[in-house]
């Protein structure tokens, strides 16, 4: 198995576990892999919670590289800037979407462990 096949196959597990985890918490999944042309939503949920649109960012690692509570080491500014033009996108075709706020989040995984660094709505 090569490089690229091997980190695809451990994102994509990651991003199960990911939707399991968020379902677990009471959060519905609306899409999964959502592509735009220029970025891709690894998911977008919904929370009932508090009638929240989530775009969730899931990270997928064998051991941690930066501090597991701070958001700005999890997404670098240029791909929260795609994250949130995806999910301008994903609105505009789904219309008959109803929510309160909106949110960018970040699942990271890393052995059996979950953090789930909630962005601000």
């Amino acid at each position: 198995m090569g490089w690229h096949e091997h980190t695809t196959r451990t994102g994509r597990a990651g991003e199960a576990a990911g939707a399991a985890y968020l379902e677990g918490k009471g959060y519905e999944i609306l899409a999964r892999n959502y592509r735009t042309h220029d970025s891709e939503l690894d998911i977008v949920a919904f929370d009932p919670r508090d009638r929240t649109l989530v775009c969730v960012e899931v990270k997928t690692w064998r051991r941690p590289y930066f501090p597991m509570d701070d958001l700005r080491y999890a997404i670098p500014p240029a791909k929260y800037h795609r994250l949130r033009r995806g999910l301008a996108q994903f609105i505009a075709s789904q219309l008959q979407l109803q929510y309160d706020f909106i949110r960018i989040d970040v699942l990271l995984h890393y052995g059996e462990q979950t953090v789930h660094i909630e962005g601000e709505a």
